[in-house]
């Protein structure tokens, strides 16, 4: 997966800038959740080829993981309400 460039806050339109703490518990959200996309992702290549129900199933779970994390990151970084 890329990693994003550090930002501190000063050079992105409509957030502000991060305590350590804070850009700290983002890090924490996108591991859990690669570790979980990647659980998935292994458990994907289980699934019975054919079996378009359970893909299909765990083509949501992972785009609900990404959502989820998007989130809690907004959450902490709380950008401004048109971003």
């Amino acid at each position: 997966m890329n990693e994003a460039k550090p930002q501190d806050g000063s050079t992105v339109k409509g957030y502000r800038e991060l305590s350590f703490g804070e850009i700290g518990k983002m890090n924490q959200f996108k591991d859990i959740s690669r570790q979980f996309i990647k659980l998935l992702r292994e458990h994907m290549g289980d699934i019975q080829h054919g079996d378009w129900e359970a893909a299909d199933w765990a083509r949501q779970a992972e785009m609900g993981m990404k959502r989820a994390c998007m989130a809690a990151c907004r959450s902490v970084a709380q950008p401004d309400a048109d971003c």
